[in-house]
Formats: structure tokens, sequence, C-alpha cells
């Protein structure tokens, strides 16, 4: 019996060892991403450089407004209009070149991602980082909104591909 419980006892112990080193190696990610969420901010990270985007870039790039479903799991299926710059227009103004890479990776502040492959990216009016929803901003976290930025597939009825509390941006290879 004794032998089952410090058995039990070293995994338990194995187990948040892990997790705590866990955590530490993802603190200085995480506090990244509550300064770029509090700048309102996006990294863009892409051929070994770095570029912060804010609002400011994004209207400097040309605003659009467009139309698409917002169903969420509380929500029924609903029609909104957007205000956002395609991505595509994002990183053509940084001069940013797909050919090396199959997708964009972009990530939230609750670490969720989603990837975009460069096809997708590249259609006209299909993939957007947003900043407005029915000409209202989207609203910070803290106060139950999904900003400062939120990426948005326009064909995507189910609003399963979006990334609220954008903060990141990555091309991968």
């Amino acid at each position: 019996m004794h032998k089952k419980n410090f058995a039990v006892i070293c995994i338990f112990l194995c187990l948040f060892v892990a997790v705590w080193i866990s955590l530490k190696l993802n603190q200085p990610n995480i506090e990244e991403q509550k300064k770029l969420l509090e700048n309102a901010e996006i990294l863009l990270l892409a051929n070994q450089q770095e570029y912060l985007i804010g609002l400011n870039d994004l209207m400097e790039i040309g605003e659009e407004e467009f139309t698409s479903v917002l169903d969420t799991s509380s929500t029924n299926p609903t029609n909104h209009k957007y205000t956002g710059v395609q991505l595509k227009n994002i990183l053509s103004h940084y001069q940013i070149d797909l050919d090396e890479s199959s997708a964009l990776v972009l990530s939230g502040m609750d670490n969720y991602s989603v990837a975009y492959t460069t096809e997708e990216i590249l259609k006209n009016n299909h993939v957007y980082i947003v900043f407005k929803e029915d000409d209202s901003y989207l609203g910070s976290k803290e106060n139950g909104g999904r900003g400062p930025y939120e990426s948005i597939v326009v064909a995507d009825d189910f609003s399963n591909r979006r990334c609220k509390w954008l903060t990141r941006i990555e091309c991968v290879k």
C-alpha cells in the first residue's frame, strides 16, 4: 500500500513541477501579450522583422466596411457591419512577401490561435483585421469586448475561425 501512495505522490509532484516550469517559461509571453493588448497594438513577425501596428497604422493602410455573420455559442447568427483592413493589404503595406510562407498564425491574448493559408489571405475581401462592429469599437476584454482587434474570415458563417483580442500575426514556413 505504501508503494502505491509513494507512486501517486511522485506522479503528483512531477506534474506540479511540469506545470510550474511551463508557467515560468510562458510568463514573458503572457506579459508581452498584456502589454500589446493594453497599448492596442499588434505584433507582426515576418522575414525576421518585427512591426508594431496600431489603430492609426490600420486606418492609414485603408479601412473598409463589410458585413459578416456573428454566430456564438450563446447567440443566434446575426449580420453585423464591420470596419477593418484586409490582412493582405497590411502585409502589402509592410512589403511582406508571402512566397516563402505557407500560412499566417494569428494569436490572441488568451493564447487562442488560428492559421490562415496564404491562398486564403490573398483572396480579395476574405480575411480582415477589424476594430469596429456596427460603428462601435470592439472594446476591451475587461469590458466584455472582443478587441481592440479581431480577425474575421468573411465567408465563415459559424464564426469559428475568428481570433478575438488579437495581439500577434506571424508568418510561418
